[in-house]
């Protein structure tokens, strides 16, 4: 009889390669050749949340920082590292943890992704991650002072930047540093920036030819007429997000060459009464439609609760890109089943839909999504409609959605992952899993696969 313990180490490193969560240290403390075999997959990504940093000034919990100073070989493994909140002690950043997060940064000689999304902290890293010849992905919260700024522009091999609330320090850097980054980024995001105006995306995207994904999100000078006007400079766009204004300005003519976008998301002002929207994101389309673009992926967000989208607009994306999609995202707001009957019945390749799930009428949901014939993953997007306090979901109610449209396989809500198929003799099989919580947290707009 074989035993697992006997396996090649190569072997068991791919087979664990494929867990993650708390299936990762349970598996360590089987044996010491699964403990050997899970520490390349176990350090590799180093995720540090708000419910870890409870206790940490107590010393009840040590931070996975602290381990990796403990115990320096580990740090050859570390690919990927994350940081969304930080121990405080009396509002400031205890000095303790921000000393392990140097020093296991300085240390990740193979780090590839970095994130940190907290305000202020940024600085205290910028020194080691000017020596990661690997570092591939950089998103952070850019609110830099002068000469912060000129370090952070220092980072000439990035292929995907996220740069959040960035400061004027940072903004004015940016048409230099992406000349810079020519030969490498693919992907540049810039998210609620203030300072970011027209003049500068304008020369930061004629440096970057190649780009292939721009995500231009919240940055109150930048709506979706400037977007379009600059987007000629990158002609190899395969994602695109951008906030729409309700400016009624026109879009400039003739419209930019986006033949390779398969994915775009829509970032929707409604502030005026009757407001102008609804058009601006019809002309929208058809600006975008003249590139004769196969869109696989469509997100759509409006800022206010409880609004529906007209059945005009659902009817014109059906007819304009309904052949090509693959993916949907309705956020903080609803269609009609009329409408969601309407683009089940024309969308044939749709495999993902995010949108909110009624409990009420989940027979008539169900019926409308029955015409997706190959839709898979079923997202419920109800946290971002209204907060308020509804019926969860049972096994039966998911079982109902699962009979109703037999290609589903996965329904997720806020906090679980529902998975399930119907069997060949008509029985339903249901399983119900726990969201991970501790995977990266990607912004709203950014495609999916």
């Amino acid at each position: 009889m074989v035993s697992a313990d006997n396996l090649n180490l190569g072997v068991l490193e791919h087979i664990f390669s494929f867990l993650s969560g708390n299936d990762l240290p349970s598996v360590a403390l089987v044996s010491k050749s699964f403990l050997a075999a899970v520490i390349p997959r176990l350090y590799s990504s180093i995720l540090y949340l708000v419910r870890q940093k409870k206790g940490y000034n107590t010393g009840d919990v040590m931070s996975p920082f602290a381990a990796i100073v403990a115990h320096p070989d580990l740090a050859v493994h570390v690919r990927n590292i994350e940081i969304r909140a930080v121990p405080t002690i009396k509002s400031r950043l205890n000095p303790i943890f921000a000393k392990e997060c140097r020093e296991t940064i300085r240390m990740a000689k193979k780090l590839v992704s970095f994130r940190c999304t907290v305000p202020g902290i940024l600085p205290l890293f910028l020194p080691f991650l000017e020596e990661k010849e690997r570092l591939e992905t950089l998103l952070v919260h850019a609110n830099l002072k002068t000469d912060t700024a000129k370090m952070l522009a220092k980072l000439n091999r990035l292929q995907r930047l996220t740069l959040e609330f960035a400061t004027w320090n940072v903004v004015d850097l940016l048409p230099s540093w992406s000349q810079n980054l020519s030969q490498t980024l693919t992907t540049l995001t810039l998210f609620m920036i203030n300072e970011l105006h027209e003049h500068v995306l304008e020369s930061t995207l004629k440096e970057l030819p190649s780009l292939q994904g721009l995500h231009v999100v919240g940055c109150p000078k930048i709506d979706h007429v400037v977007t379009m006007k600059q987007v000629v400079h990158t002609p190899l766009l395969q994602s695109l997000s951008l906030t729409t204004s309700e400016s009624t300005r026109a879009l400039d003519l003739p419209p930019p060459p986006l033949h390779h976008l398969r994915h775009l998301a829509l970032d929707t002002r409604y502030n005026q009464s009757p407001s102008p929207s609804p058009t601006i994101l019809a002309s929208l389309l058809t600006h975008i439609k003249t590139s004769s673009p196969s869109l696989q992926s469509f997100t759509l967000k409006l800022p206010k609760r409880k609004v529906v989208i007209g059945e005009a607009f659902i009817t014109q994306l059906v007819e304009q890109f309904g052949s090509s999609l693959r993916r949907l995202a309705f956020l903080d707001y609803g269609i009609s089943l009329e409408s969601l009957t309407e683009l089940c019945s024309a969308c044939h390749n749709l495999e993902t839909l995010e949108i909110s799930i009624p409990t009420k009428d989940l027979l008539l949901f169900s019926a409308s999504i029955a015409h997706c014939k190959k839709l898979h993953t079923l997202v419920d997007a109800h946290n971002h409609v209204e907060h308020s306090t509804r019926k969860s979901f049972t096994s039966i109610d998911i079982g109902n959605l699962l009979v109703r449209c037999p290609s589903l396989r996965t329904i997720e809500t806020s906090h679980r992952i529902w998975t399930g198929r119907v069997e060949s003799a008509g029985d339903v099989t249901v399983k119900l899993e726990r969201r991970l919580s501790h995977t990266h947290k990607e912004l709203w707009f950014m495609p999916r696969e």
